[in-house]
């Protein structure tokens, strides 16, 4: 059985899975960067994830921003 998302055939359960997993990955990782970046603040891409930093009223608004 084949199943099509977002232009890709893909196989197995599995596949599916992997592929809306970095899909999401992606979406949250976009949305940290557009945040930070309307804030002031700067990210960086560590081993850990995404870091962010800046002084603490940037921080606060990139908090604000973030929530919605």
């Amino acid at each position: 059985m084949a199943i099509r998302y977002k232009g890709q055939t893909l196989s197995s359960g599995q596949a599916l899975a992997n592929a809306m997993t970095r899909d999401l990955n992606q979406a949250v990782a976009r949305k940290v960067r557009q945040a930070a970046s309307s804030s002031g603040l700067r990210v960086r891409r560590t081993s850990k994830g995404l870091e962010v930093y800046g002084d603490a009223a940037k921080m606060s608004r990139f908090h604000n921003r973030f929530r919605r």
